[in-house]
C-alpha cells in the first residue's frame, strides 16, 4: 500500500504540501523517527490545527481517495523522492533477475537444441599435451587402459604386421616392452574384462585376405599369454566393445565382404554366440558404451566411408536391440573413440582433414571440438584414461607411421572447501 500511495504522489493524484511538516495530533513530541510520506486514514489531506481556520483538502475534488495507511509514532514527512529511489532500485533488481533468466534458458536451449555447426573452441587446444612417444611407430594396432597403464597389441609399422607389446606407465612416464603376442596381427581392437586383455582375429600379413579367427589373451600380472576359444568366423577391422562382464564384436571384414553380424563372448563359459546383426555391414566403424548401450559409429563398406550411428542395447535382444541415432557430421572410418562420461569422442581416421567431433548420447547430438595438435592420420589408437583421453600413434602417409602420443583432458577434477 506504501507503494500505491507513492505512485499517486507521483502521478500527481495526490499532492502534498511541502510547507512545514505536521504532527499527528495523538503523538508525543519525542517519539519522531522519520519515514516517508505517510496519510491518516480518513480523508487524503494534511492533519489541521486547533489555531488555524477550516482546512482546504489536497485531493482534487474529481478523484476517487486511494487507500491510505495509518503507522503509530511516525512524522509526517513529505520526502517523494526517497519513495522513487527505493522504486528505481527495485525496477533495476528486476531486470537484472529478468535477464539472467533469459541468459540462462539461451545456454540451456543451445545446449539441448543447439545446430551440429557449432565453432570450434579455442579453450580445447588447451586441453592437449604432449606425452613420450612410443619406442614403435604404429597403426592399427590394440590399446586398452588398466590401472594407469596403457597396453599397445600389434598393429602395422613400415616393417609390416607386428606382435610386439608395449606397456606406458603414467605414474613414471616410461614405455616398456613385454611379451610378444602369439599371433602377429593388424587391424584388431581389445578390450579389458576381469583385468586381462581380450584381443581376437585380425589380419596376419599384407595380403588382405589373410584374416584369423584366433582369439589372445593377455594377463597383466603374470605377463604371459594365452589362446582362447576361436571366433565363429575370421574377421578384422571390425569394432569391439565391453558391456557387463561381456565382450561384443561388430561387424568387420572377413577377407572377401563387409559383415554385420554380432558376436557376444562369455569368458565364464568361454563361449561365443552370434546376436542380432547390425543393421548395415561395415568394417573400420568404432564402437563405444553409454548407459548400457553400445554406439557403432561410422566405418567403411562397398558403398565407400560411412557417417551411420546405430546403438546396440543387449538387454533389448529377442525385442529389437538396434537403434538409428543421429549420423556423424560427415563420412568417416578408421577412427579412433573414447568415452568420458555420456559423451563419445571420434578422433582421426579417414579422411585425415575430418575435425575431431563429439557425441552427446543424451541429447543426440553432434558437435566439434579441440583436436590433437599434430596430425596423427588413419587408425591411431585413442583411449580414456582417468580424465584424460589417450590419442597414439597413427597411420600419417604412404608407409609412414607415428610414434607420437597425446593427452587430452576431457574431464575436470573439482576440490571443494570443507565446511
Amino acid at each position: 500500500r506504501t507503494e500505491a500511495t507513492m505512485y499517486a504522489v507521483r502521478a500527481g493524484i495526490v499532492t502534498i504540501d511541502r510547507a512545514e511538516p505536521t504532527l499527528l495530533a495523538s503523538q508525543p513530541a519525542e517519539a519522531l523517527p522519520a519515514e516517508p510520506v505517510v496519510v491518516t486514514d480518513r480523508e487524503p489531506a494534511i492533519e489541521e490545527t486547533p489555531a488555524e481556520p477550516e482546512p482546504q483538502p489536497v485531493v482534487e475534488p474529481t478523484v476517487t481517495p486511494i487507500p491510505t495507511v495509518q503507522t503509530p509514532q511516525t512524522q509526517a514527512v513529505t520526502e517523494p523522492i526517497v519513495a522513487s529511489r527505493r522504486g528505481g532500485w527495485l525496477i533495476w533488481a528486476l531486470a537484472g533477475v529478468a535477464l539472467l533468466g533469459l541468459i540462462l534458458a539461451g545456454v540451456w536451449w543451445s545446449g539441448a537444441f543447439g545446430s551440429n555447426e557449432i565453432p570450434e573452441a579455442s579453450a580445447d587446444l588447451a586441453r592437449w599435451q604432449e606425452l613420450p612417444a612410443a619406442q614403435t611407430a604404429r597403426a592399427g594396432f590394440a590399446i586398452a587402459s588398466s590401472t594407469d597403464k596403457l597396453y599397445v597389441i600389434g598393429g602395422e609399422s613400415a616393417e609390416g604386421v607386428l606382435s610386439k607389446v608395449e606397456r606406458y606407465d603414467a605414474s613414471s612416464g616410461t614405455w616398456t616392452e613385454l611379451s610378444q603376442k602369439p599371433t602377429p596381427v593388424t587391424d584388431v581392437r581389445a578390450v579389458v574384462l576381469g583385468g586381462k586383455l581380450y584381443v581376437p582375429g585380425g589380419r596376419r600379413s599384407n595380403n588382405p585376405s589373410d584374416i584369423t579367427a584366433v582369439v589372445e589373451r593377455y594377463d597383466p600380472n603374470t605377463e604371459s599369454w594365452e589362446t582362447l576359444r576361436e571366433l565363429p568366423q575370421p574377421r578384422s577391422g571390425y569394432a569391439l566393445a565391453a558391456l557387463e562382464g561381456k565382450l561384443y564384436l561388430f561387424g568387420g571384414w572377413d577377407g572377401a565382404t563387409y559383415r554385420s553380424e554380432v558376436f557376444e563372448y562369455d569368458p565364464e563359459r568361454e563361449s561365443w554366440r552370434e546376436r542380432t546383426s547390425m543393421p548395415t555391414a561395415r568394417s573400420f566403424a568404432d564402437a563405444g558404451v553409454v548407459e548400457g548401450s553400445i554406439y557403432v559409429i561410422g566405418g567403411e563398406n562397398q558403398s565407400g566411408r560411412l557417417a551411420n550411428n546405430e546403438v546396440y542395447t543387449p538387454a533389448q535382444e529377442g525385442a529389437q536391440p538396434w537403434a538409428r541415432r543421429a549420423p556423424l557430421p560427415q563420412p568417416r572410418s578408421r577412427f579412433g573413440v573414447a568415452v568420458a562420461l555420456s559423451v563419445i569422442h571420434v578422433i582421426g581416421g579417414d579422411p585425415d582433414s575430418a575435425a575431431s567431433v563429439k557425441y552427446n548420447a543424451r541429447t543426440d547430438n553432434w558437435q566439434p571440438f579441440g583436436g590433437p595438435p599434430q596430425s596423427i592420420g588413419s587408425q591411431p589408437g585413442v583411449v580414456q584414461q582417468d580424465v584424460s583421453i589417450v590419442v597414439l600413434g597413427g597411420k600419417t602417409g604412404e608407409n609412414s607411421y607415428s610414434p607420437a602420443m597425446q593427452a587430452y583432458q576431457a574431464l575436470s577434477t573439482v576440490f571443494l572447501p570443507r565446511q
